[in-house]
């Protein structure tokens, strides 16, 4: 009953945080699923994109694209395989807390990528926010060398999440968000099956994977990315960009909360390292924040 009496916002906005759970759920089955992090991510892949292909079809909204189109689309697919693999490679040579923590720095890339594509100039917020954010990573990266590896792969992942959303910014003002997703997701697949077919890895264990990493994957394949995908498209549309970019900025939070929950003590870290991520993540919801408040103080300069 009570959900029936919440208005459209308030469920919208319930939905947003649930899938961004789902999100932050992402980093954790990175870590139960065995398999290395580049068969991993083709069939997360092949799966997610197979899954949004049916849906499309089944609604008859595959949409026709030129050449140039599936060109921009498939470099952008490229873009979140690199992405998607570093990502998954730092949650293996270190953790979930680790990887997603330097995730969280991908809008401090935005903020330097953003003026150099659409040729505006870079706003001095920006880059006292940068600033913050590397003292972050300076406080986690001088804590424990374990790490190092794992801190530089997330590093890498979070900057071709700021050059992939940057570009899909550009599309999905022109394109269905669905539609890019489906050619992104596919071209990715292929890739990546390329890869493992040059370096021989596409043999029977590509496919002969235990019980418990099938269901895992297609867990990361239809929940995390599939359907979490298309219900956030769907929300984007009723909420503020705003509203939407604070509360992915959330992501990293309930991640590391949910993998100390899950894994226990292999995800326990030094106060130093939570000083750093909440210095990381302070800034980018900081910066959203301010974000926010220039874009108001224009509207009514106009």
């Amino acid at each position: 009953g009570y959900l029936c009496n919440m208005d459209s916002r308030a469920k919208n906005i319930l939905l947003m945080h649930f899938v961004i759970l789902i999100f932050g759920f992402t980093g954790i089955l990175g870590k139960l699923i065995t398999i290395e992090a580049i068969p991993l991510v083709f069939w997360r892949t092949l799966i997610g994109g197979g899954a949004i292909y049916v849906w499309l079809s089944l609604r008859r909204k595959v949409s026709k694209k030129t050449s140039l189109d599936l060109l921009k689309m498939g470099g952008i697919g490229l873009l979140v395989a690199i992405h998607w693999i570093t990502f998954f490679a730092s949650i293996k040579s270190s953790n979930v807390s680790v990887a997603l923590t330097m995730l969280a720095t991908s809008p401090m890339f935005i903020g330097f990528l953003e003026p150099l594509i659409f040729k505006r100039k870079v706003d001095w917020r920006e880059l006292t926010v940068a600033g913050v954010v590397l003292v972050g990573i300076g406080t986690i990266f001088s804590f424990d060398t374990t790490y190092h590896e794992g801190m530089i792969l997330g590093i890498i992942s979070a900057f071709f999440a700021s050059l992939f959303t940057t570009f899909n910014g550009v599309l999905v003002k022109t394109h269905d968000a669905s539609n890019i997703s489906l050619v992104e997701l596919l071209t990715a697949s292929v890739a990546i099956f390329m890869l493992l077919l040059f370096t021989g890895e596409v043999n029977w264990d590509l496919l002969m994977l235990s019980n418990q990493d099938w269901f895992w994957i297609l867990i990361l394949a239809l929940v995390a990315t599939s359907f979490a995908f298309i219900a956030f498209t769907s929300i984007m549309t009723v909420l503020t960009p705003f509203t939407t970019s604070v509360a992915i900025n959330l992501e990293p939070i309930y991640s590391i909360i949910l993998a100390v929950i899950i894994f226990g003590e292999e995800e326990s870290m030094s106060p130093r390292f939570y000083v750093g991520a909440l210095i990381i993540i302070g800034a980018v919801l900081l910066n959203s924040i301010i974000k926010r408040k220039s874009r108001i103080n224009t509207k009514q300069v106009k």
